[in-house]
């Protein structure tokens, strides 16, 4: 059979080629209207049972994609005709129940000489559609059959489902469209055991638009797969996979094991399809202890962390499957508790992966760090501005705008806002824009800048997260209303020591157009010096830190009274040009809760050309770290290891090449207290 298409209106004589040159046979091509129906079964009465699967999976294939022909009426009364002449009487496929709206899982039967199924497609009598190829079989034989689950988006009863393979081609007929089971929930809940056939199906979900992702969850919280461990043993084998993140890039599992003989082989993570992964090709153990048999007693073991990347997201999956593996062969199932699905959250769990001491490039750079910026990533897309208030800001655009976040704690604002009142020139030439990064305060917050704009009058504006994404997503946030052609980023717990220091700052920025950002000096409540610029310094893991100069000595010491070129300055108070700002793409976003963002900002500016200068007139309160205190997991050390091990990965040449200009070769000690460091004239 041949399908043409061509102008020609008269008969066209084709001869057909061997791939030698030689004319094997020659035809007569005749215009359709001179041609006679297709008469399927006395085709295939001169085919071989082969040549008539070839013939349907040609029709189903080639021909339908090829001349767009799939709703075409003609074209689906020869398929159907082909498959009825090729299976008269072709099995049942059941309708299971309903996934969403438009789709089903739909159960059947296949032999399992069939081999791996590559197409499956679906005949209606309007359309043939081709479905994804996600389905479950059985892994034993029943009277010579396999069970076989997928999910379709099926057309309205009767219609025809084909399974097309390397190895055959399978027809089944669905002859009823009611529902076996009345909801997805119903069926859910009634099997637990369909591992393999649950996963599916929360992949799936997680595709659909709207809300698939949240039945997806909702699912598994209501019916979860009952947990599994192997108990602790003195003499054999045993384990507990207590962290399973399912991200979108990839796996992230965490927990113990004690190996106290050969026997113990492995853990391995169990995909949706039965095949094993062994974690320790990509994996980082520690020591670690173990609850006893009673809460006071506790076990040595062996802790690891793994990251397994996958080529498709499984979707929002708690409870994904490992096995620990035995010498033998043999196998044990470890199933984890249902794990969280709030990025936050995950965030978090990942943070205790492992315990500070062993937060190391090991760690972090093939498994942690793949796991975090995963979940930083969606994390980003979902952090919005939810809503805005005004107070009194004037219609033409100030000098200055200073952006503040708040996070929490909002014990300064008073005396800030009345710092920042009481100045003259900040008072005729800025505006205020409070970030508020913890939304579950707006009312607090609200009620507190009204009574304050009441008592002051300064221009201020309002912007409410729709949730907490972070010191550097609330800066660019705020930064994002900003009108002033100067920006300034200000902690919440910065408090001018006396009027001007915004005045000082701003000629410093104005006066030179090299200059990418300028900072203050900052002083502890105590009066000593917490920040005259900063500098960077390896630790004994080779990771660069940020340290301020002179930090601790008193507020008048000598050094500090200088106003030169620094490599950096704290973002608790940074000067620079909005357009600088948005020309380097503002703060970078995928640190942890809030470190490294200032130097990070900092470096960028350096690296299209432009300098920082540190400008101690400029003198002003830090009541250090009162807001990120509040966070546990920040304290706890791994966010802060990973924070400086990232900016280390991302700034490494040019951070060595910085200090290697400014310092001695011992990179921690200011060369003769900044004698290298370039000084600029007071302003």
């Amino acid at each position: 059979m041949f399908w043409a298409m061509r102008p020609e209106k008269q008969p066209v004589s084709v001869g057909i080629c061997t791939e030698h040159g030689s004319t094997a046979e020659t035809i007569v091509m005749h215009p359709a209207r001179t041609l006679v129906p297709l008469d399927v079964e006395t085709l295939f009465a001169d085919l071989a049972p082969d040549a008539r699967i070839r013939f349907v999976n040609n029709l189903l294939t080639v021909w339908r994609s090829a001349f767009r022909i799939a709703s075409d009426h003609l074209f689906n009364m020869v398929v159907e005709d082909a498959l009825h002449a090729l299976v008269p009487e072709p099995q049942a496929a059941s309708i299971v129940c309903q996934i969403a709206r438009g789709s089903h899982l739909i159960e059947t039967a296949v032999n399992p000489d069939l081999g791996d199924i590559t197409a499956i497609y679906a005949i209606g009598t309007a359309s043939i559609t081709r479905m994804p190829v996600s389905l479950v079989r059985g892994r034993n034989a029943k009277n010579g059959m396999q069970s076989c689950h997928f999910i379709a988006e099926v057309p309205s009863p009767p219609f025809l489902i084909v399974l097309l393979s390397k190895n055959g081609v399978a027809i089944r007929q669905v002859a009823d469209g009611k529902p076996r089971h009345p909801s997805l929930q119903s069926w859910w809940g009634k099997n637990l055991e369909a591992v393999e056939l649950r996963e599916m199906i929360v992949r799936r979900l997680a595709t659909l638009p709207e809300s698939g992702a949240a039945t997806a969850i909702d699912l598994q919280v209501r019916a979860p797969l009952a947990t599994s461990r192997v108990a602790k043993s003195s003499m054999h084998p045993s384990g507990e996979v207590d962290l399973a993140l399912a991200l979108d890039d990839g796996l992230l599992a965490g927990g113990w094991f004690h190996a106290p003989s050969s026997a113990f082989a492995g853990i391995d993570y169990v995909k949706e399809d039965g095949t094993a992964v062994p974690l320790d090709a990509n994996s980082y153990e520690f020591p670690a202890w173990a609850q006893g048999k009673d809460e006071k007693s506790k076990t040595d073991v062996t802790g690891f962390v793994a990251w397994v990347p996958l080529p498709e997201s499984p979707g929002p999956l708690l409870q994904p499957r490992f096995q620990m593996r035995l010498a033998s062969g043999a196998v044990r199932p470890l199933i984890p508790t249902p794990q969280p699905f709030e990025p936050t959250t995950q965030r978090n769990h990942v943070l205790r992966a492992v315990p500070p001491q062993h937060a190391v490039d090991g760690a972090f750079r093939t498994i942690l760090a793949p796991a975090l910026q995963d979940i930083e990533r969606r994390l980003g897309k979902t952090i919005e501005v939810d809503s805005t208030k005004d107070y009194s800001l004037p219609k033409s655009a100030p000098l200055v705008s200073i952006v503040v976040p708040l996070y929490r704690v909002l014990d300064f604002l008073r005396f800030q806002l009345s710092g920042m009142a009481t100045d003259p020139w900040l008072a005729a030439n800025a505006e205020v824009i409070y970030v508020l990064d913890s939304p579950e305060i707006q009312d607090e917050t609200e009620h507190l800048l009204g009574g304050l704009h009441l008592l002051h009058g300064l221009p201020m504006k309002l912007v409410v997260m729709n949730r907490n994404g972070g010191y550097a997503r609330a800066c660019n946030a705020g930064a994002r209303f900003a009108r002033g052609a100067i920006l300034v980023m200000l902690n919440s717990d910065v408090v001018p020591c006396a009027p001007g220091w915004l005045q000082v700052l701003s000629r410093a920025l104005l006066k030179s157009n090299e200059l990418g950002a300028v900072g203050p000096k900052l002083i502890y409540e105590d009066g000593s010096l917490q920040h005259a610029g900063l500098y960077f310094g390896r630790d004994q893991r080779g990771i660069w830190l940020n340290h301020h100069f002179h930090k601790g000595m008193p507020g008048d010491y000598v050094p500090a009274q200088q106003a030169r070129d620094v490599p950096g300055v704290t973002g608790a108070c940074l000067v620079t040009r909005r357009d600088t700002y948005e020309r380097v793409g503002g703060y970078t976003e995928d640190y942890v809760i809030g470190d490294y963002e200032d130097s990070d900002l900092c470096l960028k500016f350096r690296r299209v050309g432009l300098q920082i200068a540190y400008e101690p007139a400029a003198c002003l309160y830090h009541f250090e770290r009162r807001s990120i205190r509040r966070s546990q997991d920040y304290m706890r050390g791994v966010a802060s290891q990973y924070n400086s091990w990232l900016h280390t990965q991302r700034w490494e040449e040019d951070i060595a090449e910085l200090m290697a200009n400014l310092f001695d070769r011992d990179h921690d000690r200011p060369a003769a207290a900044g004698v290298r460091i370039r000084k600029r004239n007071a302003a």
